[in-house]
Order: C-alpha cells, then structure tokens, then sequence
C-alpha cells in the first residue's frame, strides 16, 4: 500500500479512536464515584482510590504489606500500591539493598523488566501476591500495581526470550536527543534505558495479558511508569498507537499515569499533560514542587498554594504527593525544588496536610526504615516496611478527614502570617498547617465551619467557633484537624462562662466590676442590581448593593469564595469599609452573579464583634 494513503487511513483510525475508544475509556476507568466503603471494613475508607488516598509501598515486599494491612487500613489508606510486581533484572548478586555498596543500589532493578510474569526476587512470589491482595480486601483496601510497559533493563541478556524474539520486534531503533525534546523524541527514544515498540500490537496484547492476570490475582488498579513516553492514538501518523486503548482496557477500577509536566515551553508540549488526562489520572507533578518550594520559604501564600499548576486540568484527574520515589532516590542537590530528600519528617506531613485535606486522589510515598535528612537510605534493606510516619497521629488524623470531607468543596486561606494556612471542606470542618517550628499561632478568624467546641483530632487541642469566628491555638510545627461530622470530637453546645464569686479584698481598695458587652447592633440590607456586559468590555464598573447601618466598631466587608463564583472571583473586588463591588473589565456572560459578603462590626469597649452574611444578586445583561 503506498505510503501517502497509509498516513491517510492512520489519521481517519485515529479520529475514530478518540471519538469512540477515548470516551469509553474515560467511563471504564472512571466510571465508580467516591463512596464510603461497605461494611467490610470500619475504617472510614472510599470505596473507589478515585478521590482517595494510596500509600505507596515503595520497597516494602508482598508479605511485609500483607502483614502490616491493619495498620495501613486504621490510617486511613484507601489503597496501597506496590513497586513492580513482574520479573526484574537481577544485578551480580541479586542482593537485596536499596543503595548498593558501589552505588548500583537495587531499588532500581525494580524499573528493569526481563518478562512480564508476576513475581520477583524482591517482592515475593505470585502466590504471595494473591494472599498479600486478599489480606487487603478484607480490609477494604485497594491494590495498585506499578506497571513499566516504555522500556526493559538494559542487559539484554537477562530479558526473557519470549520478549527479545516477539513477532514484530521488540525495540525502537530511533535516536533522538535529550536536549531536544520533541513529541517524536518523547515517545520513540528513551535515553539510557532500551525503548520498547509500543506500536507493536503482539506486544500490546502480551501486555494486556499480564494485566488482566494482575486482576485475576487481585489487583485493582495500576500506575503506569514513564506513561508520556508512550504514544498516543493521535500522535502524528509516523509514530501513533493503540497502545492506550488496548491496555487501559484490562478490568480494573482505577488507573493513572506517570507524566511529568514539563519545564520549558518546548517541553510542555512534547508532554501533552492535558491529552493523557482524557484517558486516565495523571500525576501532579508540577505541584509537588511547588510544595518543595513552600517548605524552602519562597512563598508561603494561599494563593500560590490553591493553584494546582495542572494546565488546565480538573483537579479530580489529579493524583497529587508530597515526593515520589523519583525525587527522593534519584540524587540531585539539597533545598532544591526537584528533589526531596532534604524534606524531614515534620514537613513531610505538613505538605501532606496541604494536600489531603483537600479533595484529590493523593500519594504518601514510605521512605525506608530508619533514614533520616542524614542518612535517606537508612537501614538500607528491601523487603521490610519503611519509617512509620505514614502513621503518625496527624497523617492520621488528616487521612480521616479526607475520607470523611469526601465530596465536600475545598478553600483555602491564610490565617495569621503566611506560615499558617487553613484548608476548609463545604461548613463540615477545616485543617490548619502551622509550618513555624517556633511560635504557636493562636487562631482569630472568619469561618462557616458551624459554631460549637472542637477538640482537634490530631493532638486534642480545643477550638471555638461562635457567630462564624474561630479561635483557638495551633502549636508550632503541627497540624490541627477540626471535624464537625466527628460527635467525639465535636459538640454545637459551646458553655457558658463560669462566674467565681467574688472574695471582699483584704485592703480598701475598690473592686471594679467585670463589663458585660452588649449585643452589636449592626443591620446589613442588600439590593440587587444591574450592570450591562457592553460597558464592562471597556471599563470596571462598582455598584453599591449594600448598606450597613448601626454598626458599633469599625466594618470590615469581604467576599466569600464559592464554587459557583471560582471563574469571576479574581475579577471582583470589595470595598472593606462600604461593601461596594467592582467588577473588573473584562467579559462576562450575560447571566446573574451570586456573590456572598460578610461584613464584621468589629465592636468596642461596649459593643461585641458581629458577623453578618448576606448574598448579592449581580444581574449582567
């Protein structure tokens, strides 16, 4: 067939593979929602990892996770996820240190395929893995399998035969350049590690084959390393596959995709981030830095941190960590954003707070038993578990959080100084991060939490919330959970305070007499109003929708972010001692705004502070 009208029918298949194929498998994949789990389990976990937490197990062996199921269930996890479970290169030795004594550490073995039968030398057999994906079950924790499909070890000779001699070829034989990053070059060359040729469909269905066996055994979900480096149906004809469609399509419930986002715009698009994210999860890995980066002091503000820096795409494709194997075991420098070895402990789990208590699927990656900022490799072993901090009280306690908060809107807000950030899911509860590791902060702040007394989940520290401001104190360092789903935790009744009596003083001196406040009497009434979308394409517009009389105390008028109002929110301002909104110019449609205001009577020596909360009614036409 000549090659023109090959390129042709390529582009028409392609077309119809992202009509068709695509959309199919964004269902499959997707298809379950978040749900509290059955009564298998007691633990508070989702149902689906989509929108749940997975703690990877990176390095710890079938039986380790098996035993230690339990604890993983009690903290939290919706899923564990494993390190390659297929066979792997073996090094001299096949020892089983994570760092070997010459630098040729094994850890990396596990991202060397030599066949794609289930078991290895250092994770089990294939009948421990089923045991080890029963014990989980019963649990009602899901199993994610790491899958490496781009490439194979680089000592050809340890591949399998059945692998090297696949009808149709086994590798690319394009060489690209590292400097260079093209769509061409991204998919079909991959530097230091041998290519394979994922257009090959023998190789497509070898692959499949393994994973469905993978779920035969017990798994329910996979990650796919390297994912970006592997084509899409609608690359340029040259290079395009099925490779996606053809082994997404397995029978698990969940599965996401290692692409990393890249740096330079040439980068960028090399990557299509966004295109991946049609057909499963992606991970987040722009935003991880960003983490790194709050925890070097660049910028400690909300609105950097709300931002999750994923191109455009929804949040609920997102699977979102603190570090990954990659930027923790892959060398680099300290203090920079690309790795994280330097992390200790302590501001692992406040980036971990950060973003669990928000509503992503999100990943807590295990760092080896015994390491430390001084020694990452610590006891320095495959097989046993990691440190434990994945079960420290306030990863605990912001893991049930998450699960309980499922579904419920997030914001996020600066409270205090930029070292103190408040994370708030819908008016059901909030996590406050207090990243000084010197001053305990106390807290003074506007919230919709409901009102009542809060005894913190993570170190039991106690909080009120009365007329809609929160006050209490977060400790240095430390992370405070405030859950009003939670009745141990929780109670609306906030009592009274109690009056001593009063003991005649020995001397003559007066007593002067405790001051009881009065009620504030400030009143906040709005009237709706209209603007006209011509006029707001050449100029801002303020309109005064609100009149606040009676106030005892300075006013202080602001906006509350909704859901609704995410688009237009950095578009308006409110003018704090009047309440008088701007819209910015720009575009907007022609239909009617709901903008929530508060305004605080701030109160006096008499007068108590009063919050007031009214929504406004913008007509754009």
């Amino acid at each position: 067939m000549p090659k023109k009208r090959t390129k042709v029918i390529s582009v028409f298949i392609c077309l119809l593979m992202i009509a068709g194929v695509f959309s199919g498998l964004v269902v499959s994949t997707n298809a379950a929602s978040s749900k509290t789990a059955s009564a298998e389990n007691n633990y508070g976990l989702l149902d689906d990892v989509h929108g749940g937490l997975i703690f990877h197990c990176w390095c710890w062996n079938f039986n380790t996770i098996k035993d230690n199921m339990e604890k993983i269930a009690k903290a939290g996890y919706t899923a564990v996820q494993t390190s390659p479970i297929n066979k792997v290169y073996e090094g001299d030795d096949g020892g089983l240190k994570i760092k070997g004594d010459m630098g040729d550490g094994k850890w990396y073995y596990h991202y060397q395929p030599t066949a794609y039968t289930i078991g290895n030398y250092q994770l089990g057999t294939e009948a421990e893995f089923k045991d080890m994906c029963e014990e989980a079950h019963k649990y009602g924790v899901k199993v994610i399998v790491d899958v490496v499909a781009n490439h194979t070890s680089p000592t050809k000779s340890a591949v399998s035969k059945d692998l090297l001699n696949i009808e149709g070829g086994l590798y690319h034989t394009y060489v690209g350049s590292s400097s260079n990053p093209d769509r061409k070059t991204t998919t079909q060359w991959y530097n230091g590690l041998p290519d394979v040729k994922t257009q090959n469909p023998k190789y497509q269905q070898l692959i499949l084959k393994y994973l469905k066996q993978c779920v035969a055994d017990g798994a329910d979900g996979f990650r796919y390393d390297t994912a970006k480096h592997i084509e899409l149906p609608d690359d340029d004809p040259e290079y395009a596959s099925y490779f996606w469609p053809v082994v997404l399509d397995n029978g698990s419930s969940f599965q996401y995709g290692e692409v990393l986002q890249g740096m330079g715009s040439v980068e960028v698009a090399s990557s299509r981030y966004a295109d991946y994210s049609k057909i499963m999860n992606i991970t987040a890995s722009s935003y991880g830095a960003k983490l790194r980066t709050y925890f070097m002091m660049f910028d400690y503000s909300s609105r950097t941190l709300s931002d999750y820096s994923s191109e455009g795409v929804e949040p609920d494709k997102l699977v979102t960590w603190v570090e990954s194997h990659d930027t923790y075991a892959n060398g680099g420098l300290a203090n920079n954003a690309g790795t994280s070895f330097w992390l200790n402990n302590n501001q692992i789990r406040k980036g971990w707070a950060l973003i669990a208590a928000r509503g992503t699927t999100s990943l807590f990656f295990s760092r080896p038993h015994g390491s430390s900022t001084d020694n990452i490799w610590g006891d320095n072993l495959i097989g046993p578990a990691g440190d434990d901090n994945y079960q420290h009280q306030e990863v605990v306690a912001v893991n049930h959080f998450h699960n309980a908060m499922n579904g419920e809107a997030s914001s996020m807000k600066n409270v205090g100084s930029k070292k103190q950030v408040m994370i708030t899911r819908g008016t059901k509860g909030a996590v406050i991060v207090n990243s000084d590791t010197s001053v305990d902060k106390a807290i003074n702040t506007t919230t919709e939490i409901p009102d009542g007394v809060y005894t913190d989940t993570a170190y039991g520290n106690e909080f009120i919330v009365k007329g809609g401001q929160l006050t209490g104190t977060v400790k240095a360092d430390t992370v405070a959970v405030l859950d009003s789903t939670d009745s141990e935790h929780y109670t609306s009744v906030i009592p009274e305070p109690t009056t001593e009596p009063v003991t005649e003083p020995e001397t003559t001196q007066p007593v002067t007499p405790t001051k009881v406040k009065k009620d504030n009497t400030v009143k906040v009434t709005v009237s709706n109003k209209t603007v006209k979308a011509k006029k707001l394409k050449k100029s801002k517009v303020t309109v005064k929708p609100v009149k606040i009389t009676n106030a005892k105390g300075a006013v202080e008028a602001v906006k509350v972010k909704k859901e609704t109002d995410s688009k237009i929110y950095k578009k308006i301002t409110v003018k704090k001692s009047t309440g008088a909104i701007t819209f910015k110019k720009g575009k907007y449609s022609k239909k009617t705004y709901k903008i929530k205001i508060k305004v605080t009577a701030k109160g006096n020596s008499d007068y108590k502070s009063k919050t007031v909360s009214k929504t406004v009614k913008i007509k754009v036409k």
